[in-house]
């Protein structure tokens, strides 16, 4: 049985209401995979100003489908959760538009450190992969977990000063992303860590001069495989990881 700690950690379905909103009037480009409040807002549905609650005390959206997938993704979510010291809420929504995730600073449910949000056609899209599927979901929460984490420590103020884009603060996320990944295989060998990086590989983009622009393949790849080996070969402490990254990121790109 999920405790209640899983489930207001991971946040499982917490919120009702998703708005069928125009694309263009849903985000922003110029803040990569994060969310304003005001566009959670048109997603979700406005929440009263400190309004808080528990799982049990909101009303849910529609699961994933899959019970056991469920299960497994909670469970994910509390290792993320752990590894990256943040407790953001959780939940699916509707990405009609374009199969996306998100993170964002509002805390829509109390003693929360921010949300995520997790499209359910990109997650229709990522297990369509029968071996590949689980793994990418855990790559592309660690990477907004990780979103939440640069939030809570002001690292990304550092890696936004001065950048036309947002690529630094998302390739900080994919370094988040790929030293969880790393933890996670010292914690499990089977743990399919190779998916993480191919996901996030594939989520490159060339849009150089484009606000939104995350990196390209080569650099997103790149900031998986130094976070990994943070983790995994140096397995050093989350403290470490946060200032290394963020060297790495500032003197690469």
């Amino acid at each position: 049985m999920l405790t209640r700690r899983c489930c207001i950690g991971c946040g499982l379905l917490l919120f009702g209401g998703i708005g069928a909103v125009a694309a263009d009037a849903r985000h922003n480009p110029a803040y990569g995979c994060s969310l304003t409040a005001s566009e959670a807002g048109n997603i979700l549905g406005n929440k009263p100003e400190g309004q808080g609650g528990s799982v049990r005390e909101r009303p849910s959206i529609p699961k994933s489908g899959d019970k056991e997938f469920d299960r497994a993704l909670a469970e994910t979510l509390v290792r993320i959760s752990d590894c990256l010291n943040v407790t953001p809420s959780f939940a699916y929504f509707d990405d009609f538009d374009s199969p996306n995730a998100f993170a964002l600073r509002e805390k829509r449910v109390a003693e929360t450190d921010g949300t995520v949000l997790f499209g359910q056609r990109l997650l229709k899209q990522l297990m369509a992969d029968p071996e590949a599927g689980d793994a990418a979901v855990a790559g592309i929460c660690a990477h907004e977990f990780g979103h939440v984490l640069q939030w809570k420590v002001g690292v990304d103020e550092i890696l936004l000063e001065g950048q036309p884009t947002v690529k630094r603060v998302e390739l900080h996320a994919d370094f988040l992303a790929g030293y969880f990944a790393g933890v996670r295989k010292l914690q499990q060998s089977s743990f399919n860590a190779a998916a993480i990086a191919l996901t996030q590989f594939n989520a490159g983009d060339n849009m150089l001069k484009h606000p939104k622009h995350h990196g390209t393949p080569e650099e997103r790849g790149k900031a998986i495989v130094k976070g990994y080996q943070t983790g995994h070969d140096d397995r050093k402490s989350l403290l470490d990881a946060l200032n290394i990254g963020e060297k790495f990121v500032k003197n690469n790109f």
